[in-house]
């Protein structure tokens, strides 16, 4: 091939195009995610095609959406084993849709009252059970809770504290941590939460009004004939790590597991 193809791009071309560096090129190219369409034997000078450079904006897309290169590099490769990459696509997925709906709550300044159908993925959790209904202990319980597994495990980068409340006894629960282990790890304390259908609402408000947004959950659900199962899901997406004592600005996820008897994004 000619390398002076007036169909062919220069390095530098395509850096200043994409906004890529050369190192970054280079990276691709070793980790076998990049052939340029010619490379000089005697220079090593590398000339880039229209293919090339289409394909190049692809893995900067991927990397966008939180991929890591060796994720990209079997979501090319591999046409048949992709189940990580699917799950952490879907992840992603699930996380974007979370801060779409922060931002929205944001922007109406209500507490948020839509009922929704919604899939909870499942995960690994560091969990430890509660008894007791005052909330400045179960606070500083999760919080607790929350220290001893980051010096234990390594965090779920995706994944947000919650609590699980039983339906019947709302002093009883447990504090739940989304931590990444090794496969087969040995710890009465480390659970995989199975993934379920549930109904939520994303309020936005105190901690000490979930008892108003859990009930209005639970009449929908005897209104529709849902069966209800587990326990209630308060999934802290904004809190005081955020807002400090400016309550009225947090956002949690409460949510109902229920067994649908039809499937529905959203009511």
């Amino acid at each position: 091939m000619n390398p002076a193809n007036k169909d062919l791009f220069q390095i530098g071309e395509v850096t200043k195009q994409l906004g890529v560096t050369r190192r970054m090129l280079l990276n691709y190219e070793d980790l076998g995610l990049l052939t340029p369409a010619y490379k000089s034997e005697s220079s090593g000078f590398r000339y880039y095609s229209a293919d090339n450079i289409v394909h190049i904006r692809i893995i900067k897309t991927l990397q966008g959406l939180g991929l890591s290169l060796s994720e990209i590099s079997r979501y090319f490769g591999n046409t048949e084993k992709l189940e990580d990459v699917i799950e952490r696509m879907t992840s992603l997925r699930s996380q974007l849709d979370l801060c779409i709906v922060q931002l929205q709550l944001r922007q109406s300044q209500t507490a948020g009252s839509e009922i929704l159908h919604i899939t909870l993925p499942s995960f690994t959790a560091f969990c430890r059970e509660f008894k007791g209904s005052d909330l400045a202990e179960k606070t500083d319980g999760l919080r607790q809770t929350f220290i001893e597994a980051t010096k234990k495990y390594k965090l779920n980068s995706v994944g947000k504290m919650c609590t699980e409340v039983s339906i019947g006894r709302a002093s009883d629960g447990r504090y739940v941590v989304p931590v990444a282990v090794d496969p087969g790890i040995s710890d009465e304390h480390v659970k995989t939460l199975p993934q379920i259908n549930a109904i939520c609402i994303y309020y936005r408000g105190p901690y000490e009004n979930f008892h108003t947004v859990q009930d209005k959950l639970l009449d929908y659900a005897k209104e529709n004939n849902l069966t209800t199962c587990g326990y209630f899901r308060n999934t802290f997406m904004e809190g005081p790590p955020t807002h400090g004592a400016n309550k009225d600005a947090y956002i949690t996820q409460i949510a109902l597991p229920v067994q649908f008897l039809t499937t529905g994004s959203s009511i």
